[in-house]
């Protein structure tokens, strides 16, 4: 199996794999497997890897899941099948004894998950996009969406594939039959004429008044793919997604603009979705909202008095154009787009620029009622170079004493990735999650930005956004500090100085649910050109020793009751985690003195 080579710094561990690919993209399937592994999906030179990470090791052979026959009407649309592979029917129920009892046994000392399993799936061309569908949180656990998955990846013959896979993983004598299940139950569209350029993947519920939906139907896989046009292919679910093929419907948009990153709305039904294009504009687009539906809107992207262009295919909804370069002596344009994702529950834009400038659009008018929708409500920059008003540091001497202060700063210079060389295109992108760790189970959002191998993260938007849009006199600035509440530099990642290809996060820890997660950094999956790197915290494995901070004692016997017996286990928790607070260290210290004294006798004066 995978061993990665660990190392530790700032209160956190550094995993890196090295891997015999050339990846280009690496994701975190949503839905952990039903042994607890969670699985990492990355594109390669060759195809797929699928990963199963922590988690209970299989035992025995699992069996093959079931698959309804069916035929595809759409004739750009070709199902890839094998007469001769024989799958048996299962009844949906995983036997306990597929797995092992327990979970590996983690090293106290360096307690991190384990690979315990993989599969490469050949396709024979290289995969440049991987897609993973978001998935309603309302249908996460329902029956096939719980056992098999489904991603949607792009290759550099030109076309887009869907493929299905079992979320259990295989043993290690049946990773042979689940690699060709997967290979030969592929959906494979039509070849393009143009390379791809952009890739998202949505799983949409249906609505209670939408009847075109077929019987025994539960929502539909939707996937866009970009170029010079927009391609949208409709893949209607049914209880078992291996067959996914059933009636494909698909639509062919023209841009105006090349096309060139993709995302869906966060909606459960919203079908709207964002597209950036290389006149340095974001557009707001909805394929299947046309002129015959009225006045309806598309869920949570309420934009009032807007003129939108109307056709047989969707409605164009909003644009949003970006400033223009300063460049001198160079033609004027507007800046390129490196990505651009839905943030606030589908309310607000945020944009990534090629100068490591970051925008905040709003689409809610009623926040906002002096703003143009059109201008950001929040801007700033990521990197000293790209910020005119911040200085470069300057070098007294390369002989200078060796103090802690300079010990740290040269530690970060050695550790951080080198800047871009001039003329270099620039690089970045975003990453954003959505969690329910907020008071009163509202969602927050985590966001990851990565520009030029400099990454920077956001534990808690709404709270940023909360903070730096909102004046003392109640109003609203426009700009935005790279050090404001919130906004945080990640130093601590080594990528053997390669490019970063994409960044994930991990779901937080079930233990630690509730406890200080919501400004805390999640864990995260960055991938590099040869490499990927898991940037995780320790967590206390079982049976491992105490804590310096914690006493060899119960803490039951300094407690009064249950809530004090919270409170201590909230204090330890946050201490291993790096963000307790001295009101907790005192708590800590006091309950370790008063263990100490009520474990050894008192002694009054010379007495022995």
């Amino acid at each position: 199996m995978m061993e990665p080579r660990v190392t530790k710094r700032e209160r956190k561990l550094h995993l890196s794999y090295e891997l015999p690919h050339r990846i280009y993209s690496a994701q975190l399937y949503p839905i952990p497997a039903l042994n607890g592994s969670t699985i990492i999906i990355y594109a390669h030179d060759r195809g797929l890897r699928i990963l199963w990470r922590g988690g209970r090791r299989p035992r025995h052979a699992p069996k093959a899941s079931s698959r309804v026959d069916g035929r595809v009407h759409d004739p750009d649309i070709t199902i890839i099948d094998d007469d001769e592979v024989e799958e048996e029917e299962t009844n949906g129920e995983q036997p306990d004894d597929e797995f092992g009892d327990e979970e590996d046994e983690l090293d106290p000392d360096c307690p991190y998950p384990s690979i315990i399993q993989d599969a490469d799936i050949e396709l024979g061309v290289k995969v440049l996009h991987l897609a993973v569908p978001s998935i309603p949180s309302a249908i996460r656990k329902s029956h096939a969406l719980s056992q098999q998955g489904a991603v949607v990846v792009s290759c550099s013959d030109y076309s887009q594939r869907v493929l299905s896979f079992d979320l259990l993983p295989p043993t290690d004598t049946g990773r042979r039959d689940y690699v060709r299940r997967i290979q030969h139950q592929q959906i494979r569209v039509s070849v393009s004429p143009s390379p791809c350029t952009g890739l998202a993947a949505k799983i949409v519920v249906y609505d209670s008044s939408q009847s075109e939906h077929e019987p025994g139907s539960t929502s539909f896989l939707l996937v866009a793919a970009t170029a010079d046009y927009l391609l949208f292919y409709r893949f209607v679910i049914f209880e078992d997604l291996s067959n996914v093929s059933q009636d494909a419907q698909t639509r062919t948009v023209h841009v105006p603009h090349s096309a060139r990153n993709l995302t869906f709305h966060p909606s459960t039904t919203s079908t709207s979705m964002l597209l950036s294009d290389a006149s340095g504009a974001v557009r707001i687009y909805d394929p299947f909202t046309t002129e015959a539906d009225g006045d309806g809107k598309p869920a949570e992207t309420m934009l009032e008095n807007t003129e939108s262009t109307v056709s047989s295919s969707g409605k164009w909804l909003f644009a949003f154009t970006t400033s223009y370069t300063s460049n001198s002596g160079a033609i004027t344009r507007r800046k390129q787009v490196l990505d651009a994702a839905w943030i606030l529950n589908g309310s607000a834009i945020l944009t990534l620029l090629e100068d490591g400038e970051w925008c905040i659009y709003s689409l809610n008018p009623e926040a906002h009622p002096n703003a143009n929708l059109a201008d950001p409500i929040l801007r700033g920059y990521l990197g000293a170079a790209s910020d005119p008003t911040r200085q470069p540091k300057t070098t007294a001497s390369r002989l200078a004493p060796m103090t802690p202060n300079t010990r740290q700063a040269k530690a970060e210079t050695f550790f951080a990735s080198h800047p871009k060389a001039a003329g270099a295109a620039a690089q970045g992108g975003l990453a954003i999650v959505t969690s329910s760790m907020r008071a009163g189970g509202q969602e927050n959002e985590s966001v990851i930005l990565w520009y030029n191998g400099e990454i920077y993260s956001i534990p808690s938007l709404q709270t940023f956004h909360q903070r730096s849009t909102t004046n003392k006199s109640g109003g609203s600035s426009g700009l935005g500090s790279l050090y404001a509440p919130g906004l945080t530099h990640i130093t601590d990642v080594n990528l053997m100085n390669e490019s970063i290809t994409s960044i994930a996060h991990f779901a937080p820890p079930a233990a630690s649910s509730g406890v200080g997660q919501m400004n805390t950094q999640r864990d995260l999956l960055i991938a590099g050109e040869h490499r990927f790197v898991v940037l995780q915290t320790p967590t206390p494995a079982s049976g491992a020793p105490r804590s310096l901070f914690q006493p060899a004692s119960t803490t039951t016997a300094t407690a009064t009751g249950a809530g004090a017996e919270q409170a201590v286990s909230r204090d330890q928790t946050m201490l291993d985690a790096g963000h307790l607070d001295l009101g907790g260290m005192d708590r800590l210290l006091e309950g370790m003195a008063s263990d100490a004294g009520a474990s050894r006798p008192r002694r009054v004066g010379f007495a022995r």
